[in-house]
């Protein structure tokens, strides 16, 4: 059953959980008596940094939220409840909404711990909870304020407090919020390390935990642009040899598009690898040409025939076998580049010890309309969110335009280290010939402990054309997908609609390909 609107569905949910929280609070109190408590302080963003360095005690758990709302009436009983339950965890994170007219709207539902949205943006949001013990990463020796500045400073930081109240918190607060503190604990709690399975280093209450007097947006990453974790070097990524693998048959037209179009956009160290299922003598040579001329320049390129079943996994493989590049990028000959800057973009993510596959946005060719955003499990299987919608609009709190965390990414784009590559154990062929060899693929790479990472600050045309050759590989695919699917599901046993970066609250349909509330109410 379903709610008519998000109003609707949060009054009764909150009925809901609120009656769960009472029999949960009191079968533990009859098994154990009063039980294990913590003490809470809830602070407002303007007031966080001079009441952390004030030197007075801390209590157990501090919860931040911002100035322009409130809590929920159960979000300092569940942050207590998850600090409790979660000993190992420090910080902690919830969704948030609107509410305006008296009304419940815009919820933001979040994603788990997402380590690269969270260097792209400040998706905590307006509300975050930390354990004081953890402080000491900020203020070392527990430091009062006026042993870190002068007393006229303090007197310019209550100031600024006082005009913070009346607005926003300004810049220098929102960089220290994001920069000094999230971020910091978030490193120092192994944010930016590979996962031990499903584990995660930061928490997420996956419940509204906050209601604002305005829509929810997140903070820019320029706010910790001093940071190094993960930041961009341009000289780094020349130091990388990044082998480009592109399957393609009976293409030639498409493939030398493709190519050209890589070698006008690209400016770091690369291979090129064509992998030829089987094209016509006439094509064959075609290819032959274009490879001979790229290796009679100042370039390498090499040429793989070998006909067989079409196999996209196994002629990913091929490539992968006769590559020599600390990088893998596995590309669909029908992809255009028409911008600088994107394979070392791509490099320079995929380099990051904690990150697996990474890809990039897609968008179909002379338009402004996705094709490829990441791909997310939900109840009916995997999703391209977003596809056909404009990439002129904002969708659901920036995700189309900066980097993000997903479980799966297009198998038209995807660069992966050679060492992660290997410890997945390539692309499946046998269970995976075509339709979810790329999802199979990074669903192995999440569950080895990395974090797969689309960049959709960036974007490359894909053109997936309907030729006569390619309407035999669709009819294909589409006689392939029921068992394909079913081996998804087997060889990933409660995956299907169990996606970290993707919120339980949100539609579950593969038809929905927007960010909306299920509205889907408990039983």
């Amino acid at each position: 059953m379903k709610a008519k609107s998000y109003h609707e569905w949060f009054l009764r949910h909150q009925e809901y959980l609120t009656a769960e929280l009472a029999k949960k609070h009191s079968k533990s109190q009859e098994e154990s008596g009063e039980g294990a408590s913590l003490s809470v302080e809830v602070v407002t963003y303007s007031h966080l940094k001079n009441y952390i360095l004030s030197g007075e005690s801390q209590p157990d758990i501090l919860i931040a939220c911002d100035d322009d709302g409130h809590l929920t009436d159960y979000a300092v009983q569940l942050i207590c409840d998850f600090f409790l339950e979660n000993p190992r965890i420090n910080m902690v994170y919830g969704d948030e909404d609107q509410v305006a007219d008296g009304a419940f709207v815009n919820p933001w539902f979040k994603a788990d711990w997402s380590p690269d949205t969270f260097l792209s943006t400040f998706y905590f949001g307006s509300i975050f909870a930390i354990r004081s013990s953890t402080l000491g990463l900020i203020n070392p020796g527990k430091r009062t304020a006026q042993e870190f500045e002068s007393e006229s400073r303090i007197l310019e930081d209550a100031v600024e407090e006082q005009e913070a109240r009346r607005n926003e918190p300004d810049t220098a607060l929102r960089s220290w919020i994001y920069g000094k503190l999230c971020l910091k604990v978030a490193q120092a709690d192994g944010g930016f390390s590979r996962r031990r399975g499903e584990e995660l280093p930061v928490g997420h209450i996956a419940e509204i935990l906050f209601h604002a007097d305005k829509k929810p947006e997140p903070w820019d990453a320029d706010l910790i642009r001093d940071s190094l974790t993960g930041r961009y070097s341009a000289e780094s990524a020349t130091t990388r040899l990044i082998s480009i693998i592109i399957p393609s048959k009976d293409n030639p037209a498409l493939l030398e598009r493709c190519v050209r179009s890589i070698i006008q956009h690209a400016h770091v160290p690369f291979e090129l690898i064509i992998v030829d299922n089987g094209s016509s003598e006439e094509n064959r040579a075609r290819t032959q040409a274009l490879v001979d001329e790229i290796n009679n320049g100042d370039m390498a390129a090499s040429y793989i025939y070998k006909k067989m079943p079409f196999n996209m996994a196994g002629m990913n493989n091929l490539g992968a076998a006769a590559a020599n590049g600390e990088m893998l990028l596995f590309l669909h000959d029908d992809v255009e580049i028409r911008k600088s800057g994107w394979l070392s973009h791509l490099s320079e993510k995929a380099k990051l010890p904690y990150v697996g596959a990474v890809g990039m946005k897609l968008l179909y060719p002379d338009s402004n309309l996705i094709q490829h955003a990441g791909i997310m499990s939900v109840e009916d299987g995997p999703v391209y969110k977003l596809q056909y919608k404009s990439n002129g609009e904002v969708w659901y709190h920036g995700f189309n335009k900066g980097v993000r965390n997903v479980l799966a990414l297009s198998g038209a784009c995807i660069m992966v280290r050679r060492d992660v590559f290997t410890e997945a154990g390539g692309f499946d062929e046998q269970n995976f010939p075509d339709v979810f060899t790329n999802v199979d693929f990074c669903y192995r790479v999440y569950e080895n402990g990395y974090y797969n990472v689309v960049r959709n600050n960036m974007y490359l045309y894909y053109f997936d054309p309907v030729s006569e050759e390619n309407l035999e590989t669709l009819e294909q695919r589409e006689k392939n997908r029921p068992a394909e699917l079913e081996a998804l599901d087997r060889l990933h046993p409660g995956r299907r609609g169990n996606d970290p970066f993707y919120h339980r609250y949100l539609a579950r349909e593969s038809s929905e390909v927007r960010f909306v509330p299920s509205l889907e109410l408990e039983d």
